[in-house]
This record gives C-alpha cells, structure tokens and sequence, in this order.
C-alpha cells in the first residue's frame, strides 16, 4: 500500500469513529440509520524500467569545421632595416618566395670587394698554369683561390638572410604584434612595425604561412582534457542526416586569451559525404562494461545526495545510489542497487 491510499483510509476511519461517538452521545439521534460515505480513489500508475547489467560510455560532444591547422612561423634572420616588403595581408604564397628584404648596403660592399680579389686570384693561377710557375708557386696560388672562394661564398651566403623567404605553400597573415600599417591608429599595440626603413631585430616573428597543403576537420577543445583520447582514436561524426566517422590524426596542444586549448585533428573516412558545414564530433572517453545501468530520468539528487524511487510491492521507496559515468539518456549505478530493480522514471 502506497503512502496516499494509507492516508486516505485512516482518515475515513477515523470519521467514521467520530460519527460512532457522536451517536452514543446523542439520545435524541437513537436508533438513526448512519450512512458512511464511501470514496473511490485512483491508483497511481508508476512507470518504471529494470535497472539492468550492460555496457556504458562516457561521450563529448563538439562542433568541428573544417580549416587548415598547420602553420610556419616567419622571422628576421638578422637584425637590420626593411629596405623592400613583397609580401600583403591574407596574401597566398609559395615556398621560396621573398616576403621582405632587408638593406644589405654593408655586406653588398664587403662582396664587391671580395669579387676583386677573387678574379685576382683566378687570374694569378691562370698566369702561372699558362707561363710554366714553379710546382710550389702554382700550389700557393691554388690554395689563396680556395680561401678567396670560401670567404665569398660565406658572404653571399650571409647576404641571403637579409631576405625573408616562404618556408611553405600557403597564406600569410601577420602575428598580434606586428603590423603593415603607416598610420598611427595602425600602429596601436604593434612592437614590430613592418614599413620600409622601420628596424627590426634578429629572430622576431612577425607572421605565419598558414599551409593549405590539405584541409582538415578540426575540434578545438578548451580546459578540458578528453581521456583515452589519442592518435587513432575513433570519432562519430554527424552533419545533417549524415553520419560518418573519423580518426584523429594529431592532437595540438595550446592556449588561447589564458586557456589551455587542445586542438584534435581528424580525417574523415573516404567515403564520408561531409561539406564544408560545421560537423557534430562525438568522442568516446570512457567507457565501462558490466555494470549497473538505469534510465538518467530516474536519477535525482537533492543537494550531495543522489538517490532512485523504488517500487517495491506497489511502494514507492527511496534508494540512495553512487552515480559513475553519464551517457546521456543512460547513467552508471557505482553502488545501491544489484540489477534487476525496478526503478520510477516518471516520478
């Protein structure tokens, strides 16, 4: 007997003693017939579910897009003064071309110079190879030519790293702190300035390559690491009323405005028929086998406290239970219950 029905009935008996009282007291009421009213009262009807013994898993859920999440950085190899920029905002490039060049008026000179001693030294051992020198005269001028050649060599290669080339195909985009601005709304918040005659120094970053080799579905999750998550890690993907699936490829660790952002990139399946729209990702991050599930509707709480609603023998009792893993519509029961019970999932 429920709660409700028990109520009911003792407080119909109890006026029904009252009214017995009340006669016995009442000599002017001897021998009335007593008429006792009678109620009908429903049953309520309870949906339950068997809480049973299976598999459960733990999920996560992100929205993906597709994006190119590969990049370069590019910086001065030296310090000096931008004589020439080649390169714009958001502009494509390919490996090798020059983005800025810096003034090499120094190292140009030094190579001039060098050029004159080098022809000179050719031409000494041109001399003596053509007029018969002597066997240690011809050696000393050989080895005078290799020096030369060695010392230009160095310089020209010197010169290389005033210019700034593209480490990969790709688009370039300026970092945070640089800008290609003249004017001094440009400028606000830039430490490096990238304007002709502006000094930069040696090993500044500036900017990136972004590669669009290959373009990939990217998960950017932030303060939250995704256990068992790893490289090859399955994931479900659903676009629409399309459902595919895919494999992480690499996982980017970063942060970005103080929070620590992981970035997983994943390859869809070949046959996957996926546009470019944002695609709901689905990783599986734990999972259980044989264990306590019921209904997540049947689990309530009440402060700390976790508990179901048993019907045991047409009662409804409360059950205090230990919640493990999540899934959604299904929740692990840690402790409380055996299997089997019938737990309330509508009350």
């Amino acid at each position: 007997m429920n709660r409700g029905n028990f109520m009911r009935k003792a407080a119909f008996l109890l006026a029904f003693l009252m009214g017995i009282s009340m006669v016995g007291c009442s000599s002017s009421d001897e021998g009335q017939e007593i008429v006792v009213p009678i109620y009908e009262t429903d049953e309520i009807d309870y949906k339950t579910e068997e809480a049973v013994v299976g598999d459960i898993s733990q999920k996560y859920y992100v929205d993906g897009y597709f994006g190119y999440p590969y990049s370069e950085n590019v910086s001065f190899s030296m310090s000096g003064t931008i004589e020439t920029i080649y390169v714009e905002e958001n502009q494509t490039v390919e490996e090798g071309d020059i983005l800025i060049t810096l003034n090499s008026d120094e190292v140009d000179e030094q190579l001039e110079e060098k050029e004159v001693y080098l022809e000179q030294a050719k031409k000494t051992v041109e001399t003596l190879e053509s007029e018969g020198g002597s066997a240690t005269e011809l050696e000393l001028a050989k080895v005078e030519l290799e020096l030369t050649q060695l010392e230009y060599d160095y310089l020209e290669d010197s010169r290389d790293n005033y210019n700034v080339y593209a480490p990969c195909d790709g688009v370039f985009s300026t970092t945070q702190d640089a800008s290609f601005g003249s004017g001094v709304s440009d400028q606000r918040g830039a430490s490096v300035l990238l304007v002709e005659g502006a000094q930069v120094d040696a090993s500044t970053t500036f900017g990136q390559i972004v590669d669009h080799s290959e373009q990939y579905l990217i998960c950017d999750v932030y303060d939250t690491v995704l256990e068992n998550v790893n490289f090859g890690t399955r994931v479900s993907l659903e676009q629409g009323q399309t459902e595919a699936t895919g494999k992480v490829v690499d996982i980017i660790e970063g942060d970005n405005a103080g929070m620590s952002l992981t970035t997983y990139v994943i390859t869809p399946e070949e046959d996957a028929d996926l546009s470019d729209l944002q695609v709901s990702c689905c990783f599986e991050v734990y999972s259980k086998l044989d264990t306590i599930i019921v209904p997540s509707d049947a689990v309530k709480t009440s402060g700390d406290r976790s508990y179901v609603n048993l019907l045991i023998d047409g009662a409804k009792i409360e059950q205090d239970v230990e919640v493990g893993i999540v899934d959604d519509d299904e929740t692990e029961i840690i402790s409380g219950l055996t299997g089997g019970e019938q737990v309330i999932v509508n009350n």
